[in-house]
């Protein structure tokens, strides 16, 4: 039995459905994936693409060539997350700080110019 059909049966397994649930999980016609399972024969790529789209905790390198772990590092993707989610704060935090100044500045000008007109009023009175 070739790599990709014996993954996809242990994936089945583990996930507890029969390869014909996993069928109707990724929209395939009843007997696509069993029967490649019984025939040895191989399966379109967009099935494996509905496998990676609907368990995206499987390892693609393992689905395919049996590399690596089954599940993917949930430690290696919740770091790339934090550090995402860091950047994201301080990118706001930033933002936040830059328009506070722009406003302060804004109100400075407002006053400013406040002044002016409330003393050229005076001036044309006199």
């Amino acid at each position: 039995m070739n790599t990709i059909l014996e993954n996809i049966s242990k994936l089945a397994d583990n996930e507890g459905v029969t390869i014909t649930k996993l069928e109707q999980i990724i929209g395939a016609s009843k007997g696509v994936l069993s029967r490649a399972l019984a025939k040895n024969s191989d399966i379109q790529a967009k099935w494996v693409l509905k496998l990676v789209e609907n368990y995206p905790q499987y390892s693609c390198e393992w689905l395919i060539k049996s590399e690596g772990s089954m599940i993917k590092d949930k430690n290696v993707d919740n770091f790339s997350l934090e550090k995402s989610e860091e950047k994201d704060e301080l990118t706001y935090k930033n933002l936040a700080e830059s328009r506070k100044q722009t406003i302060e500045i804004l109100q400075k000008v407002v006053s400013l110019l406040e002044k002016q007109v409330l003393e050229n009023e005076k001036k044309e009175k006199e």
